[in-house]
């Protein structure tokens, strides 16, 4: 019987109980993928990360994500949960900040930029460059599967954006629209894996939050997450989106975005992004985390 190592952290808050749980198992090499599916279904969390040794030199760890469904090769609160938890377990050395450390996943590599800040460090991830296709979705259906009105829809394309994942981006007018919305999450399933999308992420250009400056929700019931309650691969889409579509200006731009608050779980994002020097975006996302759990796992 193998006995791992795991801590439960909360990303993108500095509150117990709030923003998004990831559980990161330690030293799990050993762990064979269905064992590991197998527990990130036991853990019914939408991601659970295994923290592996890395294949490429450049790297200080490498992990695993799993949903209580499939692996991933990238996803945003796992990046910094598991940031979170190799620095503050000792697993990485502790050094004068701000430093960068370099994660490897599926996708690649990830550098996290790590600075001071109170009551916890600052994480922030470099995401993968932004890919963009057009999602041939009628607004009757998008009523359909979000629960709103015609009129809550904005007059925006509707694209499926990835900087890692792929997540169909829908731009909504008002915070009370996306706070009261109701989806058809059987629609929501169906018309994302037509699109090649593992999701739908909703934002709009204001929030609740006065130090926020944009409001989003995520929802994945295709890979078994009704509503994800802080996303950062979605959040890394929607800054994508906003990039290309002008919606903030040229940049380099940098937002708060808030999250979660309507399941219960709120939580707070740094979304950034500039231009790149190969004519396309940067995206950066970060935020803070905290320890919940911390226990043993036998397999």
């Amino acid at each position: 019987m193998r006995r791992k190592t795991f801590w439960q952290v909360d990303a993108f808050t500095t509150e117990p109980f709030c923003g998004n749980p990831a559980a990161v198992v330690f030293e799990a090499d050993d762990l064979p993928t269905e064992t590991m599916q197998a527990v990130a279904r036991e853990m019914n969390l939408s991601e659970t990360v295994f923290v592996v040794a890395p294949k490429d030199p450049k790297a200080d760890y490498g992990i695993r994500i799993f949903t209580p469904r499939s692996e991933l090769p990238f996803a945003g609160h796992p990046t910094l949960a598991a940031a979170f938890a190799m620095l503050e377990s000792g697993r990485i050395r502790k050094a004068p900040l701000p430093r960068t450390l370099m994660q490897e996943c599926g996708m690649g590599l990830v550098p996290v930029e790590v600075s001071k800040a109170d009551p916890a460090p600052l994480l922030v991830m470099t995401q993968g460059r932004p890919y963009y296709s057009a999602a041939e979705v009628d607004s009757v259906t998008l009523i359909g599967m979000l629960g709103c009105e015609e009129d809550d829809l904005m007059d925006r394309p509707v694209e499926v954006v990835s900087t890692g994942v792929p997540w169909m981006i829908v731009p909504l007018r008002t915070k009370e629209a996306i706070s009261s919305l109701r989806p058809d999450l059987g629609l929501v399933e169906s018309v994302c894996r037509e699109c090649g999308a593992v999701g739908v992420t909703v934002f709009c250009l204001e929030a609740e939050d006065p130090s926020s400056q944009v409001k989003v929700r995520t929802f994945a019931p295709g890979e078994g997450i009704v509503e994800d309650p802080v996303c950062g691969s979605g959040n890394g889409s929607v800054a994508a989106y906003i990039a290309r579509h002008g919606l903030m200006g040229e940049g380099p731009v940098s937002y708060w975005a808030e999250q979660g608050k309507e399941i219960l779980r709120p939580g707070k994002v740094l979304a950034a992004f500039s231009p790149s020097g190969s004519g396309d975006w940067e995206i950066r996302v970060g935020g803070q985390a905290v320890r919940v759990i911390e226990g043993e796992i036998f397999t």
